[in-house]
């Protein structure tokens, strides 16, 4: 399994682009095969900041994933829109 988080950060002024952008890749992402969760929340004290939480079945639904069109518009499309690079940290679960 795969588990991941991916931050955003917003340029001041650019914070309902950003939404825009990230919410529309919703949908289809859940609808892929292979993703388990892919669930998006807002920062409450910094509206600029945005964090996905996302699981998918294995690596390849994860490579496939980003091979998606949904998702290759979305990183193309990011350009002006970031105060820094998106943050993606990979997480190993841990079974108690």
């Amino acid at each position: 399994m795969i588990h991941l988080t991916a931050q955003f950060c917003a340029k001041m002024g650019k914070e309902d682009a950003l939404y825009q952008l990230l919410t529309a890749i919703l949908a289809p992402t859940r609808n892929e095969k292979g993703c388990i969760r892919y669930c998006l929340f807002q920062d409450q004290s910094d509206s600029r900041k945005f964090l996905f939480q996302e699981q998918f079945s294995d690596k390849d639904a994860f490579d496939s994933h980003c091979k998606e069109t949904h998702f290759t518009d979305l990183i193309a499309n990011l350009d002006g829109l970031l105060e820094e690079e998106p943050k993606i940290t990979f997480y190993d679960a841990i079974e108690a």
